[in-house]
């Protein structure tokens, strides 16, 4: 029987989207696949994060979502 994998908390996935994003621009299917999670959960992750103001939006359309992290205000 095959060992199961911990489960990650949101916390540790946010950290790791906020991870992908720092070396530019993805699309929610780039940061699943970087991440090993599923592009829905990521899809879901990234509202949350887009309502803490951390990250946004760049594409929006369809069949496509581009983020990027949220400029810091100096």
């Amino acid at each position: 029987m095959a060992a199961r994998r911990k489960k990650r908390t949101f916390e540790e996935l946010r950290r790791a989207i906020i991870t992908e994003l720092s070396k530019g621009e993805k699309t929610v299917n780039q940061i699943a696949e970087a991440t090993k999670a599923q592009w829905r959960t990521i899809d879901k992750q990234l509202i949350y994060l887009i309502g803490l103001g951390k990250v946004q939006p760049v594409f929006l359309s369809k069949y496509v979502k581009i983020y990027k992290l949220a400029e810091v205000a100096p």
